[in-house]
């Protein structure tokens, strides 16, 4: 099975980037525990006061799957929609 490499661009609320990322940092550092995150930075994006962006590293598909559906993700579910307008995800491939 291939890694699932992932770039997440947070759209933040206005006012709400250090509250946050506050919340989002405490969760990063759990989800750096789950089996099969190899990699979470967070960023900030320099251009747009209002962007978070995470780049995420896991194992294979199933791992990152099993992630999405746990409890704390769950939690986590319930808790961005405070601080978040919306977010893309995307999923890409290694080019060899």
């Amino acid at each position: 099975m291939s890694k699932v490499y992932l770039f997440v661009d947070i759209d933040v609320k206005f006012g709400q980037r250090e509250a946050f990322l506050e919340k989002l940092k405490a969760h990063g550092a759990h989800i750096r525990t789950e089996e099969g995150c190899e990699a979470l930075d967070i960023f900030t994006n320099t251009d747009n006061e209002n962007s978070v962006c995470v780049w995420e590293v896991w194992t294979n598909r199933p791992l990152w799957d099993a992630h999405m559906v746990n409890d704390a993700s769950k939690v986590w579910q319930q808790v961005a929609p405070a601080f978040v307008n919306g977010e893309k995800i995307t999923v890409l491939d290694a080019v060899q």
